[in-house]
Order: C-alpha cells, then sequence, then structure tokens
C-alpha cells in the first residue's frame, strides 16, 4: 500500500500573541487583578508606584478638566435610557451576575452545540433591565453569520428558562408564557385573550367593555384581571445584575483643553510591573547554577512580556478613540443625539486590523467626556437605516425622527403605527410597523388612541 501525502495549510498562533489578545480586552480593573496576581505568583516580579512627573501632570490635567465639567459629568443607567439614542448602556459595575449566572446553568444539558451556547450567552447578554429581548433577531443572524431560523431557535430555548418571562419580546408575551406555566392553564382561555387584545382595557379598568366584547360576566373579567395582575411583568425585577449601581472608572479620558485636544488612557492608577533588580544582579554575576538561570530567565521573559502586552494595550486604545473622535466628530461637538452610524468593521479596517481586535479593545471599557461616562460599545451602532440616497441613520436617530412626525401630528386624528411606518418609508427610510411600535414603546409613547384629543 503506497504512503499518501497531503499538503496542509494550518496557521499556529503563539502564546505571545494570545496574551496581547488576552491583555487587549481586559478593563482597568481587571488588569490591574491580572498585574496584582502575577507579582505573587511570580517571585522575580515587583509591583511599583508611579512618582514620575508625568504621572503626576496626567492626574492634575484629568482634575482640572473633571472641576471644570463638573455638571457636565453624569452617569447613564439602563433604567434611564436616554429618548434620543437607542443603545444607551448600563455604566454600573455589578456585585452579582445572579440572573445571567442562573440561566447560564439553567442551558446546560439544553442545547446540542457550542454554537448554542454561545448563541443563547449573546441573547442573555441582550436582555434589558425588565429581562425583555428588544434587540433584531435580523441583526444578531448577521452578527453570527447564521440564519435567522437558529438564532430564534436558540431564543425560544431562553424563553423556556426560569424566572418565566424571561426573553420575551414585549408584556403580552412575557404574561402569556406565565400563564402557560401554570397549573391548569387550559382553564385560563378568557385570561389568554385579555392578554392578547386588551390588557390596554384591563389597564384602563374598562372591565364591564372586555366583558361585552368577550360576551362573558363582569365577574369572570373580574377574575380573569386578578391572575393577570399576580403575573410578573419584569421578570428580572430582584435580581443583582440589575439593581448595583456603582462608580464606573473610564478607561480613557478624552478631554478638551485651551491647547487642544488630549487623550488620557487610565494608567496613572495601574500598578506598574517591574523586574527585581536584585534577581537581576544575581543572573548577570554568572554565580547561579544553569537550571536556576533558565528558571529566572524564563520569569523575567515573563515579565518583560506582560510589559510589552500593557503597553501595546494603551497604543491601540489611544488610536482606537482618536479615530472614534474622527468619525463621530458630530457627538463630541454637541453631545447625545449626534452620534455617527459606526460598524466595527469600519474601524478595523482604518486601524488595518481585525474586527475581534476592535470588539476587544472596547468590550468592558468606558470612556469619559463633556457629556458623561460612556461604554466604548455605545459609539458603535447595533442597527442601521439607510434612505433611498444610501444615508445612514442610527436607531437614536430613527427615534428622534419618529418623535417629531408625533409632535407634529394632528391630536384629533393621531397617526397609527403603520400610517408612521409609511410616512418614513416616503422619506425613504424602510422601517416596519413593528419596529415603528418597538421605538415609539421605548420612548415612552402612547400608541394613536392614547394619544388622540377629543
Amino acid at each position: 500500500m503506497g504512503i499518501g501525502l497531503r499538503a496542509v495549510q494550518s496557521q499556529k498562533v503563539s502564546q505571545g500573541l494570545v496574551q496581547q489578545a488576552a491583555i487587549l480586552q481586559m478593563s482597568s480593573p481587571e488588569l490591574t487583578s491580572y498585574i496584582e496576581e502575577i507579582a505573587l505568583e511570580n517571585p522575580m516580579a515587583e509591583i511599583e508606584e508611579k512618582h514620575d512627573m508625568d504621572c503626576e501632570k496626567e492626574k492634575l490635567d484629568r482634575l482640572e478638566w473633571l472641576a471644570e465639567f463638573d455638571e457636565q459629568n453624569r452617569f447613564y443607567y439602563q433604567s434611564e435610557r436616554d429618548a434620543d439614542q437607542g443603545d444607551i448602556f448600563n455604566v454600573s459595575t455589578y456585585e452579582t451576575d445572579q440572573l445571567e449566572d442562573l440561566l447560564k446553568m439553567q442551558i446546560i444539558g439544553c442545547v446540542n452545540s457550542e454554537e448554542e451556547k454561545e448563541i443563547i450567552e449573546y441573547l442573555i447578554r441582550c436582555l434589558d433591565r425588565r429581562g425583555y429581548f428588544t434587540d433584531s433577531v435580523e441583526d444578531i443572524s448577521v452578527h453570527f453569520g447564521i440564519p435567522g431560523e437558529k438564532i430564534r431557535h436558540c431564543l425560544n430555548i431562553l424563553k423556556s428558562l426560569e424566572p418565566a418571562g424571561i426573553g420575551a419580546e414585549n408584556l403580552s408575551e412575557c404574561l402569556l408564557i406565565q400563564l402557560m406555566r401554570l397549573e391548569n392553564s387550559r382553564e385560563y382561555e378568557v385570561e389568554k385573550i385579555i392578554i392578547e387584545n386588551y390588557l390596554e382595557l384591563m389597564g384602563k379598568n374598562k372591565l364591564h367593555e372586555i366583558a361585552k366584547r368577550l360576551n362573558v360576566s363582569v365577574q369572570r373579567v373580574h377574575e380573569a384581571a386578578a391572575v393577570i395582575k399576580n403575573l410578573n411583568p419584569k421578570p428580572a425585577n430582584g435580581y443583582g445584575h440589575l439593581g448595583n449601581i456603582h462608580y464606573v472608572k473610564p478607561d480613557v479620558t478624552v478631554a478638551f483643553f485651551p491647547e487642544g485636544l488630549k487623550i488620557m488612557v487610565e494608567e496613572t492608577s495601574l500598578p506598574e510591573l517591574r523586574i527585581n533588580e536584585s534577581y537581576m544582579r544575581l543572573l548577570r554575576s554568572g554565580e547561579c547554577s544553569d537550571d536556576v538561570g533558565k528558571y529566572i530567565a524564563g520569569k523575567i521573559k515573563q515579565i518583560e512580556q506582560i510589559q510589552y502586552c500593557v503597553s501595546k494595550r494603551n497604543e491601540t486604545l489611544i488610536r482606537l478613540v482618536k479615530l472614534l473622535i474622527q468619525h463621530q466628530k458630530e457627538f463630541f461637538d454637541k453631545g447625545p443625539g449626534n452620534l455617527y452610524p459606526l460598524r466595527m468593521q469600519e474601524m478595523a479596517d482604518d486601524m488595518e486590523v481585525h474586527e475581534s481586535t476592535i470588539s476587544r479593545a472596547v468590550k468592558g471599557k468606558y470612556l469619559q467626556c463633556p457629556w458623561g461616562i460612556f461604554p466604548m460599545e455605545y459609539f458603535f451602532s447595533k442597527v442601521q437605516f439607510t434612505n433611498q440616497n444610501m444615508e445612514k441613520f442610527t436607531a437614536g436617530q430613527i427615534k428622534t425622527i419618529l418623535k417629531q412626525l408625533i409632535d407634529e401630528e394632528n391630536k384629533k386624528k393621531p397617526f397609527s403605527d403603520q400610517k408612521l411606518s409609511e410616512k418614513m418609508n416616503a422619506q425613504g427610510i424602510r422601517i416596519s410597523r413593528r419596529t415603528v411600535a418597538k421605538y415609539r414603546e421605548e420612548m415612552g409613547i402612547g400608541d394613536y388612541r392614547e394619544r388622540k384629543c377629543i
């Protein structure tokens, strides 16, 4: 039997590149913990506080800038979304991730592949403060490069978990999921119909009208309303990861001084990893054995590699923020409501790096500027719309246009969601009725019946 030879191409990633990618992804607190752990594990390492003049000057610059903009610096919380922006992230840190941990534990045994597990964990991170999934299945399908049916399948798995109602796409679905899990759920047909069609009337306590439409007794509607009111409209309430709000330390500060713009990476508070000079002298003396010499040299190399990775991380952050300021000039000049639609791939192309590098660089990091503290992911659009002239719009800009249409409508004949969709389509912006309803609800604006003035 002959021996067959086959040429195979393979790509090996060095340990140094892996470590560089890991350190790039670390936030300032994570990097601090990592450096402190290395200092404990590596006998050649020591931590030195920074006292040089440059660090002191940067601290003074930061304090001067913060004092000047004290009234403008504010914190954004997920429970206080800006009406003009679609994707303001939570800038709190969490003492615990109780809900996320609970959901991740439940998906063990529910998934058939690592891909499904990754998708569901991504969907979990998309949940809003109520525990609802309000993102677009289509956008996530594009993100993973797989059919929307697979995303929907994973979303249905998420909806099957506890607490009941988690992952629902709206209030009605949230309540229906819980209703279907009650004992003898088949007996709740009236409750089901009310949830699907008459929640608004129930909220206005128009139980007689509901009874008339369903051709049942008012007493039966009272009983149904009592059952519905015992359901939980916000299944994520009560879990630590949605309630513990703490101060966030920015990883990068963008300050505007009279002499010009300054970008400050949070370095002054990071512990500085140094090589212990006594071990260096021992290595140079030639008095230690070959084995000891190799051990010391290996540990020193580890420290030098980490120093290099930290330096590259900070360089990448500064390059990224400089380009971010160019792309989002309107935002930095005028503030929230002026974001330009920007994809991470566009930034990656400008920096001549892979998109995953940008993703790692912004993950879990925060930027401080005169308008507040923002997650760096905030500056990249998850949803984009284009008109017939191929102009791009973010979700926030779409909401601004939508609100303007509603403000200018005849309050005696307000526009339905379908009419709003048609008007925006007439402007060349393709948007569905369902998306109009979603954005209207996110802005806290009622439907046409609630807006009507007699």
